[in-house]
């Protein structure tokens, strides 16, 4: 797909061959195509977001020749879907021996002795507007499992198939039973960005399950989380895969406390943890043991180690499957029941006591604590304290963490670029007896974060992912595009600004020159849409298409954001916004400083435009 472009001026050369002549009235006819549905196209039609996605992703890559463990390769599609399956089948299984075999004895008698009584109590039954209720929110375009039953003709069915449904499960639940058909799994694998792609363990395994069985686990789910959420058993530090919680919330969380101990010159230490193969790896026996402390009721702590026991999965490679094989552990990817089973499983992490900060967002699991009388070494031992406490409880749960993968970050104030330049002086941390590397920056939850707080290098890499969106969509955002304005200002809405202003509040509130470099973005955005002259103002541009400057909008989003966290049912995102921002002269700003600023001198040029319209009409 080309953008529309005039032929060449060939003047009294001699006509072309005739293969030439075909190749350029071929070329001439997509550009005419391309043209006639860019002018004709609009957000509504499927097209619009199937191109739009045709651009914005590589395309797929067939997955190469693959390494095995032995050095040998995996050439033809059968092989190499048995590489893969023999990877998966590994990563769901403990790998590295128990620590403590006595813990796991106990544990796995104690649950074969609970799980071999009746049950005591009855399940809340099924009823068909809840069934119905839950199949107007499936997703059609939702990939089927190996009965082959897709979302799509799940919605199609009629009201007598629905009632057949509701009566099975019932039944189900009645006799604390998940079909085994049900636990079958088509896994296909996803490439990890930036791992080899010669490896087998650099594809993310993600489960293909029947859509009836999606359907029965949400109706498990329901029970599950009224039960964990409604009574509040779920610990505030987890704010993953709950109702009313997001990523930027908690990086938000952990910022605030970090520029609180700016305030006073403290140092604030981060420890991030990289968990391995957390869903992949968690103890059946474990988990349910943990869901008999939690209090769930035992019919359906029956049913989810029916769901948990004898699942088996193929790998699917092209048109090949590899054989068939049995999953001993994790719960499966894909599955709309496994990241609450993840945050119960989890749910006893220890808290430190000491002062020291925790933060949970699914698997990412973080520590951070400020000394208040300034001394990295006081600060660092009762750091150190909280991870050998944490590790204790990562071993004793079979949980495994990679050392060498996490972070240690030292926050500390100061205006100038942060440099790398290591402190030996400052002792390390250890988790398991293996040492935590010190960053200058991290990564955590969509956001970097650096060692001064000032965010640039996450505003750079920000701005270096929408530059390639844009390129990616210049056929269709471009000057030579027919695509309508009103069109182009979707596309921009929802693919580049999104990317630009992913948990703004967070850094919404840094400095001016840094934040410029991502309107820049949008300024060029403006005028490539309107093919406008180098002379138009960029006010006039913003005017004329009605968009907020990007300073305004992250200004708006801070305000409903903070409004949110005011009146947050979590008390520690209550706690963390609940604060008066220093002054404007103040040498520390804080993320609600950006609620108070005055508008940039853009944002300003704008509203004073916008205001002489209203005054004129």
């Amino acid at each position: 797909m080309l953008p529309t472009q005039s032929p060449p001026d060939l003047g009294d050369a001699p006509p072309p061959p005739p293969a030439t002549t075909a190749a350029r009235t071929s070329c001439e006819f997509r550009n005419e195509s391309w043209s006639d549905l860019m002018e004709e196209i609009t957000p509504s039609h499927k097209a619009f977001w199937r191109i739009t996605k045709a651009l914005k992703t590589e395309g797929y890559t067939p997955i190469p020749p693959l390494k095995r463990p032995d050095g040998s390769i995996a050439l033809d599609d059968a092989e190499v879907a048995e590489c893969i399956a023999d990877s998966i089948e590994t990563q769901c299984f403990h790998a590295s021996p128990a620590h403590d075999t006595a813990h796991i004895s106990r544990i796995e008698e104690e649950v074969l002795q609970k799980t071999s009584l009746e049950p005591k109590d009855d399940l809340t039954p099924v009823s068909l507007s809840e069934v119905q209720l839950l199949v107007r929110s499936l997703k059609t375009r939702k990939a089927p499992g190996l009965d082959g039953v897709s979302n799509k003709a799940i919605k199609c069915f009629p009201q007598q198939l629905l009632s057949l449904l509701v009566a099975i499960f019932n039944a189900c639940l009645q006799n604390c039973y998940f079909p085994p058909a049900w636990k079958e799994a088509e896994v296909i694998g996803i490439h990890k960005p930036g791992k080899p792609r010669d490896l087998p363990a650099s594809y993310r395994p993600i489960s293909l399950l029947s859509g009836l069985a999606k359907l029965f686990e949400r109706v498990l789910k329901t029970r599950l989380s009224k039960h964990l959420f409604g009574k509040g058993l779920i610990i505030d530090e987890q704010f993953g895969f709950r109702p009313a919680h997001s990523c930027p919330q908690q990086v938000l969380r952990l910022v605030e406390y970090v520029t609180e101990g700016f305030k006073s010159k403290q140092k604030t230490v981060a420890v991030f943890f990289d968990v391995a193969k957390a869903f992949d790896r968690v103890w059946h026996a474990g988990l349910v043991y943990k869901l008999y402390s939690l209090q769930v009721p035992d019919r359906l702590i029956f049913i989810i180690q029916n769901f948990l026991s004898n699942r088996h999965f193929t790998f699917r490679h092209e048109r090949t499957h590899s054989t068939r094989r049995l999953i001993r552990a994790g719960v499966p990817q894909g599955s709309a029941l496994s990241p609450l089973l993840y945050s119960a499983y989890t749910n006893d992490i220890p808290r430190p006591s000491s002062g020291v900060q925790l933060a949970l967002f699914a698997d990412d699991t973080a520590l951070f604590y400020k000394c208040r009388n300034r001394s990295t070494l006081s600060t660092i031992l009762r750091l150190q304290r909280a991870i050998d406490e944490l590790g204790q409880w990562f071993r004793l749960w079979r949980i495994e963490v990679n050392p060498e993968k996490s972070a240690a970050i030292q926050f500390k104030y100061s205006k100038h670029r942060s440099q790398l330049v290591v402190d030996w002086n400052t002792p390390s941390l250890k988790m398991l007896n293996a040492k935590i590397p010190w960053q200058r920056s991290y990564k955590y939850l969509g956001v970097t974060l650096d060692k001064n707080l000032h965010f640039r290098e996450h505003i750079a890499r920000v701005r270096k992912n929408a530059l390639f969106y844009t390129a990616r969509l210049g056929a269709m955002l471009g000057r030579k595009s027919k695509l309508s304005r009103r069109n182009k200002l979707t596309l921009y809405k929802m693919c580049i600004r999104t990317v630009l202003t992913y948990a703004s509040p967070v850094f919404a509130h840094a400095a001016p020159k840094a934040l410029h470099r991502l309107q820049v973005i949008q300024n060029k955005f403006c005028r490539a849409a309107t093919d406008a002259h180098w002379c138009v103002r960029n006010s006039i541009l913003h005017r004329d298409l009605e968009l907020p400057t990007l300073s305004k909008y992250m200004k708006d989003a801070s305000k409903r954001f903070f409004d949110i966290a005011g009146s947050h049912p979590n008390a520690l995102l209550r706690a963390a916004v609940d604060y008066q921002p220093p002054p404007p002269t103040h040498f520390i700003r804080r993320p609600r400083n950006v609620l108070f600023d005055p508008p940039d001198a853009l944002t300003a040029a704008v509203d004073s435009l916008n205001d002489v319209n209203d005054t004129h009409d």
